[in-house]
């Protein structure tokens, strides 16, 4: 504390041998770099959005070419210049990911990639395919993407390539099943929940920023396949018991997604419950306002679970 004491008593005694206004002296104890840091903020965001917007113009641009010529092309032609787009995006993303300079512009590149190869794959096996099931094309290209993004993800360890995995492999197990002939609800139920399990492992790896997206479609998924597999059955009621289950399950995962989701099937299921067996009855004014008191309750009990354990945990 002296020393504190004694620099500023020398500090004011050269402000006063000196003749150092305050005014000078604040302006030279002002933090003179932050419009500079301010101005370097605003540059970058400047040049960041015209070089995308740069970027979408010239994509867009190469596409409307492309159709305009897409009749006086040759097969080959018509091939290169939609896969060959592709996989230059592809190989350019990995490039970025290894410079930092260029490192934000990886996740674009591998969504470009993810557009244009599927599409290049496609037009190869229309123009130079002799006909066929379309599964099997549908099959050949979505589990070359799957691996493909998959060694992307490895190499990488990013979420936009697990993203991307996670959606031509479910296409692909969607494919295959349609192939075989499965009834669509058993498809939904797989696929359901090979989105939910796929988005809990991607949680546990810390990759929880695209596992939203999972969890309202395989949640939606496997809900409306079970749904639609006991609906006008003795079993119907279990649909209740289910979708329970779910907010459980979102209450343990801590996913505000799957919350919404089953407290939505929940209301859902009671609306329809109600109009299927007391639209004609002389209590349906009553139902109306149990089924009024009931949303409410559910409601405030969501956010209740939501305010007590998703959001604390968080």
């Amino acid at each position: 504390m002296s020393e504190h004491a004694d620099a500023l008593r020398e500090v004011v005694a050269l402000v006063r041998r000196h003749g150092i206004s305050t005014g000078e002296l604040i302006a030279a104890l002002g933090e003179s770099p932050a419009p500079a840091q301010a101005d370097s903020h605003w540059r970058t965001i400047i040049v960041r959005v015209l070089g995308y917007l740069g970027g979408t113009f010239v994509f867009a641009g190469i596409g409307v070419f492309v159709a305009l010529q897409w009749d006086n092309l040759n097969s080959t032609a018509r091939v290169i210049v939609t896969l060959g787009p592709g996989l230059s995006a592809l190989i350019l993303a990995l490039l970025a990911a290894r410079e930092e300079r260029f490192n934000k512009a990886t996740t674009p590149l591998l969504l470009v990639a993810a557009a244009l190869e599927p599409t290049g794959m496609f037009v190869a096996f229309e123009e130079f395919g002799t006909g066929g099931d379309w599964h099997w094309a549908s099959l050949i290209t979505t589990a070359t993407l799957a691996l493909q993004f998959a060694a992307v993800f490895g190499k990488l360890r990013r979420s936009t390539p697990l993203f991307l995995v996670v959606i031509f492999a479910t296409s692909f197990l969607w494919t295959a099943l349609d192939l075989l002939d499965v009834d669509g609800d058993v498809i939904a139920l797989i696929l359901g929940a090979s989105l939910l399990l796929a988005a809990v492992g991607m949680d546990r790896s810390g990759h929880e920023d695209i596992t939203p997206l999972f969890y309202f479609l395989g949640a939606i998924g496997f809900l409306y396949g079970f749904f639609d597999s006991v609906k006008r059955t003795p079993f119907e009621i279990t649909f209740v018991a289910v979708a329970a289950a779910f907010v459980y399950l979102a209450t343990v995962l801590r996913t505000r997604t799957l919350l919404f989701v089953a407290t939505l099937a929940i209301l859902a299921y009671t609306g329809y419950f109600t109009g299927e067996h007391f639209a004609d009855s002389v209590g349906w004014p009553l139902a109306l306002i149990g089924f009024g008191i009931f949303m409410i309750a559910l409601s405030a009990l969501a956010f209740r679970i939501d305010r007590d354990y998703v959001r604390r945990a968080r």
